[in-house]
């Protein structure tokens, strides 16, 4: 096949055995003989495969068009439709991208990761996860992101691209923080490009930008120093270094590797409970004894060849090594890492005003860091529902409780403030009404909608007059569309912590033995219904 082709193709998905559609567009400089660059475009909420290539509100086709001017092979991925590209929308790209490099003469040292909206938050997602398969990242309009997984782009250049006018949300919850945090650590390839005038979609004026940078990036195959920080193990792998398994879950575990004098390898580990190096012949001499130290102690001396690894668990205070058969999960794996059961599957379904699945999450937040009280709310939840005795796999939380993966923010505030923002979420006749509905741990209160407004909680255990040190994913601060903050939008400081809800999820499920169970204890009731249902 030689270009230039539009294609609409399909895969055999590992999630549901279901037919998977991506599209392609191979450029008039693909000969079939010599390789191509590869761009992956992902599309932002609510769009599809198709919406790159030829819908007008993403220049009715204009990065088929520029790419085809650059000789490089675009593809666009379905990732089962708005999930934020983590779970299944994250194997869906894997997948496509592992489809593309089998069938067709892709330069695997030259793909660029890119999208739009959610398209760009999801491309720091995987350069931040998965950084040894990308040349680069040109996150489009992005937001939220793991900041402190900034480390592990230390060899992937990264172009962000934001509307000066966009939602505010957007680059003050990701691209700033990241390309400062960049700077922090001296990356100097991590940019970003604030376009005055324009909003949240920048395609008419950034595509060729873009498009050019992209042809400019090349991918790093064998660094000599490897830094990588995951929150979960099935996320760990980086180049030749694996985290296997991690001590305290919820946070991250960090791995910092480097190829040094004298077929030598010192690595430093934080919060690791095992990790595995692969070395590789492009950088140590595998015909001799390699030296490894682990936080200054010497782990190993002895020959690892091509063939093989060294797998390091801790044995008391020092670390054990042996050498065994090279063994490389498929990123295209799936269901991997069983991490429980389900007993009763908590839900969002709300009962008299209480979420099963709001008391399972605020419970995991607080216990997790101590706080009086955790709070939560379900606006834009649209995860997969888990099933009764069903098991749990580690990459079936991010479909679970879908879309929220953020860091979570600690705040302090009185009483009667708490009171004044759980009343303000107490709404009725608008899009979303229940699901603004906050869910609470630590506390209880009752409603009774018929009452005015700022009269409506009429039973609670919150003392108006203490100060509460209070805990919740970050997006209910940073986003004016999840929380209403009675008036208070922007002006409630806060702690960004380390831990994520998804990771405190896996940590609660860790913590009972394996089990996943509701909770259904009424802590948030809405007079009248609750006495109905008696």
């Amino acid at each position: 096949m030689t270009g230039p082709q539009d294609i609409a193709l399909t895969y055999r998905s590992a999630v549901d055995g279901s037919d998977q559609p991506y599209r392609l567009y191979l450029p008039s400089a693909y000969d079939g003989k010599h390789s191509v660059p590869l761009f992956i475009a992902m599309h932002g909420t609510g769009g599809d495969q198709n919406k790159y290539f030829d819908h007008p509100d993403y220049g009715n086709g204009i990065y088929k068009r520029e790419a085809e001017k650059r000789g490089i092979a675009i593809v666009s991925p379905h990732g089962f439709g708005t999930t934020e590209y983590r779970g299944m929308g994250e194997n869906d790209v894997l997948m496509v991208l592992e489809e593309v490099c089998s069938k067709f003469l892709i330069d695997r040292d030259r793909i660029v990761c890119s999208g739009q909206s959610m398209g760009g938050t999801g491309t720091t997602y995987f350069c931040t996860r998965y950084p040894d398969l990308f040349a680069g990242g040109a996150p489009l309009a992005s937001t939220y992101s793991h900041v402190i997984l900034t480390e592990n782009l230390r060899h992937v250049p990264m172009f962000y691209v934001n509307g000066g006018d966009d939602w505010p949300v957007y680059a003050a919850t990701g691209p700033i923080p990241i390309t400062e945090r960049a700077k922090e650590l001296g990356y100097d390839h991590i940019s970003l490009w604030m376009i005055p005038g324009v909003g949240h979609n920048t395609m008419d004026v950034s595509t060729e930008r873009v498009l050019d940078w992209a042809l400019e990036q090349k991918r790093v195959r064998h660094p000599k120093r490897v830094t990588h920080r995951a929150y979960f193990p099935i996320h760990g792998r980086a180049y030749w270094t694996e985290i296997f398994a991690i001590r305290s879950i919820g946070t991250t575990g960090r791995i910092d590797a480097a190829v040094g004098e004298g077929n030598s390898i010192s690595v430093e580990v934080q919060n690791v409970d095992g990790f595995i190096l692969r070395p590789e012949p492009e950088l140590l001499d595998l015909d001799v004894a390699i030296r490894v130290e682990v936080n200054g102690t010497a782990a190993f001396d002895d020959r690892c060849e091509a063939l093989q690894q060294i797998r390091f668990e801790p044995e008391g205070d020092a670390w054990k090594a042996r050498v065994e058969p090279r063994n490389l999960r498929p990123y295209t794996a799936y269901r991997t890492n069983l991490i429980g059961k389900v007993g009763r599957a908590p839900t969002a379904e709300n009962v008299a005003g209480t979420t099963t699945l709001g008391n399972w999450i605020t419970d995991a937040m607080r216990e997790a860091t101590g706080a009086d009280m955790a709070i939560a709310t379900h606006r834009h939840y649209r995860g997969v529902p888990m099933r009764d005795g069903q098991d749990v796999y580690m990459i079936e939380l991010f479909n679970w409780l879908r879309p929220f993966n953020q860091t979570l923010a600690r705040f302090k505030m009185d009483g009667k403030t708490l009171l004044e923002i759980l009343e303000d979420n107490i709404r009725e006749n608008e899009p979303g009404a229940e699901q603004f509905l906050v869910q609470v741990s630590g506390c209880r209160y009752a409603f009774d909608r018929s009452k005015p407004r700022g009269s409506r909680i009429v039973e609670t255990d919150i003392d108006p007059e203490r100060n509460y040190t209070i805990v919740g994913y970050s997006s209910l601060l940073t986003r004016g569309d999840v929380l209403h903050l009675a008036g208070r939008y922007g002006k409630i400081p806060f702690e960004r912590l380390e831990e994520t809800n998804l990771a405190l999820a896996w940590r609660t499920i860790d913590r009972a033995g394996g089990i996943l169970d509701a909770n259904g204890e009424q802590r948030v009731r809405e007079i009248g219904k609750a006495e109905d249902k008696e």
